[in-house]
């Protein structure tokens, strides 16, 4: 082989891996933009950003839902050590779709979230307290 046709080979060869770098950096760049705008939608509060591989643990940290909750709207038992695992196993031990496992999960959080925002809480009120302050009783008083 002379050498012009191992420099071609080797022009071709660099040339490969040069686009393999190029759609490698692609996808993690896209990895990375997808990772940041699930993190925004979880941060923000949005349901939609609920993914398989998050635990019920986690989604009832992140959502500010009581984890029993969460766990009784998916059907699982407060001693069943299948509420620490990850929705897909979850699913997929209970011979569902994970997608279904999701949907009801945000459903349940969104039922939540309007449950509380419906709860008035009138002695809370900053406006109301003023207007209306609690009697204390003279032995409680300083």
């Amino acid at each position: 082989m002379n050498e012009r046709a191992k420099l071609g080979l080797l022009c071709v060869l660099w040339l490969f891996m040069l686009m393999f770098v190029v759609f490698a950096a692609a996808n993690v760049w896209q990895a990375a933009q997808d990772f940041q705008q699930q993190y925004t939608g979880a941060k923000a509060g949005d349901v939609k950003a609920i993914r398989p591989w998050m635990t019920i643990q986690m989604i009832s940290r992140v959502y500010n839902v009581p984890e029993d909750y969460l766990c009784s709207s998916v059907q699982i038992k407060n001693t069943d050590p299948l509420r620490h695992e990850t929705l897909y196993t979850v699913a997929s031990r209970k011979q569902q779709p994970v997608d279904r496992l999701i949907s009801t999960l945000q459903h349940a959080i969104t039922m939540y979230r309007q449950k509380q925002k419906n709860v008035t809480r009138p002695m809370q009120s900053p406006w109301f307290s003023s207007m209306f302050p609690s009697p204390v009783p003279k032995e409680i008083a300083p």
